[in-house]
């Protein structure tokens, strides 16, 4: 097992919901992430919920992390990608347990002080780089972000935690990639690592505007 500076998140396992404080492109998102052994097996079930004529309209989409290796995939479209974690920051769903000195100065991440959120003592980060047209504020409790903000030019998303239960038992099936999904090899989007690293379904949303 790692030692406690090097695991993902400080807790072994836990099941945590995000909601958007607004809706994204005219819908509201909603996820669900679950992981044990300290984050080495992470799975996010994100619901993406549109009101259309009277009723709804759900897009699932569900990421797995274990191995060094993520998992994207669309059970509705029975399709997805995987790729080799590189280590490179993503201020979408930014590793706090991973950020050096070099990466902060990099991206131009500062701490700025202490929050509460759900009972729990959250330090503050916030990013400012001019270059990226990046601004960003996470509320973070055991490397684990329970408020985020991130703006990346005219492209706006926040996301807040509004449960979380500890150290939970976590079924090992959601870890597992379903027999009937095809899985292809990711595009490199971006070979710099001065670029954050963004999934496809992201890239297009922010490419939309908010």
């Amino acid at each position: 097992m790692l030692p406690a500076d090097e695991r993902k998140f400080g807790l072994r396992s836990a099941q945590l919901t995000m909601k958007s404080v607004k809706p994204v492109l005219g819908s509201d998102v909603e996820t669900t992430i679950y992981f044990d052994e300290y984050g080495d097996k992470y799975c996010a079930i994100t619901d993406t919920k549109l009101k259309y004529n009277g009723g709804e309209i759900v897009n699932r989409s569900v990421t797995v992390t274990k191995n060094s290796i993520t998992y994207i995939y669309s059970p509705e479209k029975k399709t997805g990608t995987k790729s080799v974690n590189k280590g490179s920051f993503n201020p979408m769903h930014a590793d706090f347990s991973s950020i050096t000195p070099q990466t902060m100065e990099q991206f131009g991440i500062k701490k700025a002080g202490e929050v509460e959120n759900l009972g729990r003592s959250c330090t503050v980060y916030i990013i400012d780089n001019p270059d990226l047209q990046l601004q960003g504020r996470y509320e973070v409790w055991n490397k684990i972000p329970l408020h985020s903000t991130v703006q990346i030019g005219e492209s706006y998303m926040e996301m807040i935690a509004t449960e979380i239960r500890e150290n939970v038992e976590v079924a090992d099936s959601l870890f597992d990639i379903p027999k009937d999904i095809e899985i292809t090899d990711a595009i490199n989007i971006s070979s710099s690592d001065s670029v954050p690293s963004l999934s496809d379904s992201q890239l297009i949303r922010l490419s939309k505007g908010k």
